[in-house]
This record gives structure tokens, C-alpha cells and sequence, in this order.
């Protein structure tokens, strides 16, 4: 049976694989082209706030089997599906066979871990590392005998995968600490060791955190996209764990929408809470709510609190759904099943048949602009052109960054821009944080150029065209 739902989800993470590279994807595989080995997990990863692992896997893939929109996910796709087994692993020890069936179950399907296991980035990666980690810990829970370098590769492997899935392991301490006293000793010396075995990434850590400061201070902003505190995140992250990341513009039909939802799980999950007893309901517990107190902590000081960046806690979360689903009477197991089930597929549905859930559509905006006149300028609201640009373009338009620096102050951190050029598109990427007071819409108007038509493109935003009024 297990297999059977290993197949539907390497399925439903194989569907619509084809997208356009957003910012971030794009980034890493553009850097794949430009730096050694060496210098993709030193120089490049200085300015990308991870740790190695998955530059690593990604350079080491990509010299395999080269570079395209799918290949450079299909890592993430294997990581996802394997998170689908040692669930399904955890569930069985922990409970039973049926529980790590549902459980399994229930994340092949789950829309955000779908969305997650198809992007080139390492959050699926850390998931994967998560799982595998407490799948280790419960068996030292039951008794069981487990390699030592086992449980230090796991640990490892949770280190240099991603930074916020580090409080996995406060976490795990908090529990043993209040339920297992027997293991700190043993658990406190694999994590130890695995600490040393990455000490070498402790000069990159440091250059990363000046980085971070710098760009923190100069773009405040950027805190709401990277994960600031907000009094809706921790909510927002309860709803994405359901439905993914689709949404809806009327946030009022969309809480209504929802609400029926949220009160389906969250009875599933308080009826597993209590269905379950001693050390398993405690580690569950432990592993889904501390990491997020401690994110949104955190997040008051540091923007890291984003609802994708704590994925590895989703895992606890299914699991405890499917315990809620095996405490109701027989007649209702699999009525609730069933509708948690369609309420998940129909998500994931959403999310992998209609494009405008999916990532930003930058192949989109470089065919429209290949389709338009010769020589144009293309103007970005940066200090220079884009990766995804890059990627789809490679140096076939006219692109420049319309910026000194950002963001932009006053009209002289706009660089000069020609007045005798004919036609000229504005792309308005992440203008909110790059150049809040539209100062290059107004030097393009006072320069004598006049709006004649807009685009938009799923995720990028509106591409802008001006013309010199004759």
C-alpha cells in the first residue's frame, strides 16, 4: 500500500514541473553557472542565508544531468517523495501501520509540500532532514539500538540544510529534558559531535549574518517578505498547512471560505492530541508548536518566520491529523478521511492546473518583450537586471538596471536614462521595497515619455510601456 502512495506523489510533484523559475530558483541556478564548486558554497553562499547542503546537491546534480526548469527540481522532488516514506516509517513506530498509511497518505497529497517538493530550493531538503532526524530519535524513544553515526549524519544533515529547521532541535531537547531524561546524555553528544563535524561552515555563517545586517538596515521593508513578525503569521501558517498556497482576493470570503476548514482540522488534530498518550503525544506536541514559538520569537528581532520556512514541522501536524481520524467511530474513520482527503487534492488541483497559483511567470514577460520592436530599453527597478531575466533572455534584449543603488531616495539615485529612445518598459518587480516613491515613473514622464500600456505577468507584476511623445 505504501507504495502505491509513494507512486501518487512522485505523480502529483511531477505535474506541471515546467514552470518558469522564480527570483530565488533562478538565482541559484545562475550562480550554478559562474561558480566552482568551492566557490558556490563560499562566495555565492555568502549572500544566500543557507547553509550548504543544498548547494551542494544542487552543483553536484546539475554537472550530472545539466540545467533546465525540470532538472534542477527534481531533487527536491526526490526529497519530497522520500519525506512521504519515513513519515509513513514514523507513524507505524510511533502508533501503528494504519497511522503511518494515513499519515503518508495525507502529505503525498498535502498541496504546500507538493508546491515545495517542485521548487529548486531547500526547504524540501530540510523537511527530508527533519523527518529522518525524529525517525531516529523515536526509535531511541522505543529502545530500539541505533548507530551512532547515524544519529550524528542526521543531525548533520538538519545543520546544513536550512537555518530556521535548527529549532527542531531545541525542540527535541525541551522533550527530553521534561519526558525522557535517560537520552539528553547520549542526544547531547550525536549533537555535539555533528556541531563539530560542521564547524568548517562557521567563517561563511559569520560573513552571512554581516551580510543579512547590512541588508537589513539599508532595506527595512524586506522584513515582511522574509518572514517579520506579524500577528497573522502564526494563523496563516495553520491555513497554509491545509490548503496551500492558494488564496483569494476578498479576505473576507476567503476567511469564510476557510473557516469550515480550520475547524475540521483543528478538531481532527485536538481529538489525535488526545488519542494518543504518553511520550509520542509529547514529542508530536514538542515538534509542532515549540520550533514555531521559537520562530515567531525570534522574528521580533530577526525576519525568519515565513509559513514555508517551518515545512518541517508539517509532518507532526499530518500525524496528528491522522491520529484524529483514527480516534472517531468506525463509521466516521472514513468519512473524515474522505473529506480531509478532497479537501487537500482539490487544493493541490488548484494549485497544479491553474498558473495563477503558480511561481512568477518571468518566461512569460521575456517572450512578450522578445515579441516587441528591436532595440527597446527595458528598464528594471534595480540596479541591474534580474536572474530569471537573465536566464530566459541570455543577452538577447536591451535590459538595464534604472538605479544607482536602492532603494532609491531622491531623483539621484535614478541613473541616466535616454530621451530619444522610442519605447521604453519599466518592470515594476518588488518596486514597494526598491523604489517606493516610483522616482524612475517620474523621470521617464518628466523626460518626456508617456504611459501608453500595461501588462501584467503572474508574480513579476506590470511591465510598463512608455513612448516618447513626438
Amino acid at each position: 500500500m505504501i507504495w502505491l502512495i509513494l507512486v501518487l506523489g512522485l505523480i502529483l510533484r511531477s505535474i506541471s514541473l515546467n514552470q518558469s523559475l522564480w527570483l530565488d530558483e533562478a538565482i541559484n541556478v545562475v550562480a550554478l553557472t559562474q561558480y566552482s564548486f568551492l566557490g558556490m558554497i563560499t562566495e555565492y553562499a555568502k549572500a544566500d542565508f543557507h547553509p550548504p547542503l543544498f548547494f551542494i546537491v544542487l552543483w553536484v546534480w546539475t554537472k550530472i544531468f545539466g540545467i533546465s526548469e525540470i532538472l534542477v527540481r527534481i531533487p527536491s522532488v526526490i526529497f519530497g517523495v522520500t519525506t512521504i516514506y519515513m513519515i509513513y516509517l514514523t507513524g507505524k513506530k510511533i502508533y501503528s501501520e494504519k497511522l503511518g498509511l494515513i499519515a503518508g497518505f495525507l502529505l503525498s497529497i498535502n498541496p504546500l509540500h507538493i508546491y515545495y517538493s517542485q521548487e529548486a530550493r531547500m526547504y524540501a531538503l530540510a523537511t527530508l532532514a527533519v523527518s529522518i532526524n525524529i525517525f531516529f530519535l523515536v526509535k531511541l524513544l522505543k529502545k530500539e539500538k541505533v548507530n551512532s553515526f547515524f544519529l550524528v549524519a542526521s543531525n548533520l544533515a538538519v545543520l546544513a540544510s536550512d537555518y530556521v529547521a535548527w529549532l527542531v532541535f531545541p525542540a527535541q531537547f525541551i522533550f527530553l529534558v521534561f519526558f525522557n531524561k535517560n537520552l539528553i546524555k547520549k542526544w547531547s553528544i550525536t549533537f555535539l559531535l555533528a556541531v563539530l563535524a560542521g564547524a568548517f561552515w562557521i567563517p561563511t555563517f559569520i560573513s552571512q549574518l554581516s551580510v543579512g545586517a547590512v541588508a537589513s538596515s539599508r532595506l527595512p521593508t524586506w522584513k515582511f517578505v522574509v518572514g517579520g513578525f506579524d500577528l497573522k503569521t502564526v494563523p496563516l501558517t495553520f491555513v497554509k498547512f491545509i490548503i496551500g498556497r492558494i488564496s483569494y482576493p476578498d479576505k473576507t470570503i476567503y476567511g469564510l471560505m476557510l473557516l469550515p476548514l480550520i475547524v475540521i482540522f483543528s478538531s481532527l488534530i485536538f481529538r489525535g492530541f488526545r488519542y494518543i498518550k504518553n511520550w509520542e503525544r509529547n514529542l508530536l506536541s514538542c515538534w509542532l508548536v515549540i520550533p514555531i514559538i521559537l520562530a515567531t520569537i525570534i522574528s521580533l528581532y530577526i525576519p525568519i518566520y515565513s509559513y514555508f520556512r517551518i515545512l518541517f514541522v508539517l509532518p507532526s501536524f499530518l500525524i496528528l491529523t491522522g491520529l484524529g481520524v483514527l480516534s472517531l467511530p468506525y463509521k466516521f474513520k472514513y468519512l473524515s478521511l474522505i473529506i480531509v482527503a478532497a479537501i487537500e487534492i482539490f487544493s493541490s488541483f488548484v494549485y497544479l492546473f491553474n498558473p495563477a497559483y503558480q511561481r512568477e511567470d518571468w518566461r512569460g514577460v521575456v517572450s512578450y518583450l522578445k515579441a516587441k520592436k528591436e532595440n527597446n530599453l527595458i528598464l528594471f527597478e534595480s540596479s541591474g537586471t534580474l536572474a530569471p531575466f537573465d536566464y530566459y533572455a541570455k543577452n538577447t534584449v536591451n535590459a538595464k538596471g534604472a538605479l544607482k543603488d536602492f532603494p532609491a531616495k531622491d531623483e539621484n539615485d535614478v541613473l541616466s536614462i535616454p530621451n530619444d529612445q522610442p519605447d521604453i518598459y519599466l518592470v515594476d518587480y518588488l518596486v514597494d521595497i526598491s523604489d517606493p516613491k516610483r522616482l524612475v515613473s517620474q523621470k521617464l514622464i518628466n523626460l518626456g515619455y508617456e504611459l501608453v500600456g500595461t501588462n501584467d505577468f503572474h508574480g513579476v507584476g506590470f511591465i510598463y510601456h512608455y513612448q516618447k511623445i513626438l
